[in-house]
């Protein structure tokens, strides 16, 4: 995943004391620039958060495991590294998620977050920044094998509740993270066909290959697809319609595995017939059916084969490998 560079770091963190410091221009160089603690995103992926959003929001995705460690990098920002040891307190923010959540909603995106819940994870109270350094490396202990409901959006709003009499950041002072699983079949692929598409309704319909597609966990053996190809990361099955790029609307096929890797079910993503166009999805018992995992986990592939059902009747036939490029 994408990083911030280090300049653009720095700038938000500058821009962020305009909400609680004076104006001096004198503090814009290094040597003047006010001491404050704050949250560091050098370890955390590129915000999924506007720019302008009060609180910036992550997203990490984990395998089921009962001993994750989600590290968190807290910053002493300033001229100088820190004059003493300096002790940080730590706390949890509700209030911060309702606040992102209604801030988002003035612009038209309507979100369903949940507050992680406690028995899930344990963040140190507090740590310390020792004298004459400028950071602190902590974990946050996580168990995503309590994890039940795939679907739920779980969001950890983590606070600098108390830094030793140092300014806290008014931006960076309280970061949100979205949490949620990985089963074994999650990742990145690429998709080739092992046979033609073929739609018995459109004959110029055909088949859009190779693509770059997500599989994301939607229960501890089934993933959905989330295609980058055309649709830039939605659920959904690109195809050709003559030279032009298209796609099924309302189709995105779910694939479930029994504990041999054996596909046992298709389904549709947004749901099996009830929807505006009457699309399902089914099984074609036909084909391999197959996903395979190395022991290391490195080499994944799934071979499957499956069709979309509409109005009542098998329309397209997919015959496709999905072999395993990376972590999504």
């Amino acid at each position: 995943m994408k990083k911030y560079l280090s300049i653009i770091l720095f700038t938000a963190a500058v821009t962020s004391l305009t909400s609680c410091l004076k104006d001096d221009r004198a503090n814009l160089t290094p040597t003047n620039s006010p001491a404050v603690v704050e949250f560091s995103s050098s370890t955390l992926e590129l915000p999924s958060s506007s720019v302008g959003a009060k609180y910036a929001l992550y997203e990490r995705a984990y395998e089921l495991d009962p001993n994750i460690e989600m590290p968190y990098v807290i910053n002493y920002t300033g001229g100088s590294a820190a004059p003493k040891d300096i002790k940080i307190k730590l706390g949890i923010k509700p209030e911060a998620i309702d606040e992102y959540v209604a801030e988002q909603a003035e612009d038209g995106i309507d979100l369903d977050y949940t507050l992680l819940p406690s028995a899930f994870y344990s963040i140190p109270a507090e740590v310390t920044i020792p004298k004459g350094q400028r950071m602190v490396k902590i974990n946050v202990k996580l168990n995503t094998t309590l994890i039940e409901d795939f679907d739920a959006q779980y969001i950890l709003p983590i606070s600098i509740t108390d830094a030793d009499g140092t300014t806290i950041s008014g931006n960076y002072g309280t970061i949100l993270t979205k949490v949620s699983v990985k089963n074994k079949y999650d990742g990145n692929y690429t998709v080739t066909a092992t046979a033609p598409m073929v739609d018995a309704t459109n004959p110029g319909l055909t088949g859009y290959y190779p693509l770059d597609s997500d599989l994301i966990t939607t229960s501890p053996n089934s993933v959905v697809m989330f295609c980058n190809t055309y649709l830039g990361g939605l659920q959904g099955h690109p195809i050709k319609s003559g030279t032009a790029n298209s796609y099924y609307g309302n189709f995105a096929p779910i694939f479930t595995m029994d504990d041999n890797g054996n596909v046992v079910s298709v389904t549709n993503f947004y749901g099996q017939g009830n929807n505006s166009n009457s699309r399902s999805a089914r099984l074609d018992p036909s084909g391999v059916n197959k996903f395979t995992v190395s022991a290391d986990g490195t080499t994944k592939t799934l071979e499957v084969s499956y069709i979309m059902v509409q109005g009542g009747g098998d329309r397209t036939f997919f015959h496709e490998k999905w072999t395993f490029e990376g972590s999504r």
